[in-house]
């Protein structure tokens, strides 16, 4: 047959036979041919394939990326992702992207300098997810980390904790904000003399080492607001293995509501991020863009901050009076 007719066989084309469509179908199912959507993206001299570069590492991302396949279906967005590993990293990712002609780009939780952003978004519409960045014609879909930090210490201090810890993201994206809305609301509870910030990071190991900071502290604090729930999770661990009682003698709050969280063994009080709703914002964002094809003018790019709340688990409780370390 014509390649006129294959296509239109296929692709339900309204002048082809039922019986002509039947063969054709069944010739594609003998062989294993499957529709290469990329190239048909090029026969129109258009797709809607959008590159999206996430943290393997990082559970929330990856819970992340269910929901953006929901979200981008909805909008008619192919995905194509790029995975970024210690070997393989987020410049070679946009590489990758770049090459697989991509209509535009989501940058998760990105940690590529301002410069790189600013870079790629000279080339395709650019979208940096679950990172706050101020940079023209690059669009911003995250949560407002500076509020959720500062609802687990107030949520703390409602639970009688003056004591609070803060493990900070030791530079990761996000990390200043989280720190910021920490001390700030210490500092509006009335609670500046009790700021601690102890070095972090986005890992199990990085809590490990939290925790083992925390148990040698003096005083020893009673609560303790981690940068995300994989470093938590690990000092909610860490802290038990060593003796120490969570949440009877430390309370701990985690950030992000990753599934990591909701472990039975763990059931980490955290800071959830709205997956779902980052992630259509996102789609509805990135819909609009590709069909504007090129980049987005400097001026033109759009912030969507989205809220986030205190999932409450057991890895927190109210002070009890015979805490080490309770401030008299």
């Amino acid at each position: 047959m014509s390649a006129s007719t294959v296509s239109a066989a296929l692709s339900g084309g309204a002048h082809v036979s039922t019986a002509t469509r039947r063969r054709v179908i069944d010739a594609a199912d003998r062989l294993g041919w499957r529709p290469d959507r990329r190239a048909a993206g090029l026969r129109r001299f258009h797709s809607r394939q959008v590159g999206v570069i996430y943290e393997v590492a990082q559970s929330f991302q990856a819970s992340l990326l269910d929901a953006l396949y929901v979200a981008a279906a909805d909008e008619g967005l192919d995905l194509i992702l790029a995975g970024a590993t210690v070997h393989h990293t987020e410049q070679t990712c946009v590489a990758q992207l770049m090459r697989d002609g991509c209509q535009a780009m989501v940058l998760t939780g990105s940690g590529l300098s301002d410069r790189e952003i600013a870079d790629v978004a000279t080339r395709i519409p650019t979208l940096s997810l679950c990172r706050q960045v101020s940079l023209g014609g690059v669009d911003v879909v995250a949560c407002d980390s500076r509020q959720g930090a500062a609802t687990a210490v107030a949520a703390l201090a409602g639970l009688g904790h003056r004591d609070i810890v803060h493990v900070n993201g030791a530079g990761q994206p996000m990390s200043a904000e989280r720190e910021q809305g920490y001390v700030e609301a210490m500092t509006g509870l009335g609670l500046s003399r009790h700021v601690r910030v102890l070095p972090g990071g986005s890992t199990v190991e990085a809590g490990v080492a939290a925790a083992q900071a925390v148990a040698v502290m003096r005083p020893r604090p009673t609560a303790v607001t981690c940068f995300n729930d994989m470093c938590a999770s690990a000092m909610v661990r860490q802290l038990r293995l060593q003796g120490i009682g969570v949440p009877e003698q430390i309370s701990v709050v985690g950030f992000d509501d990753a599934p990591v969280a909701s472990d039975p063994t763990t059931g980490l009080t955290s800071v959830r991020q709205d997956a779902s709703e980052l992630a259509r914002q996102a789609a509805r964002l990135l819909g609009r863009r590709v069909e504007q094809e090129g980049p987005v003018p400097a001026g033109n790019e759009q912030v969507i901050i989205i809220g986030t709340e205190l999932v409450t688990r057991t890895t927190t409780s109210a002070l009890g009076p015979g805490v080490v370390g309770r401030p008299s």
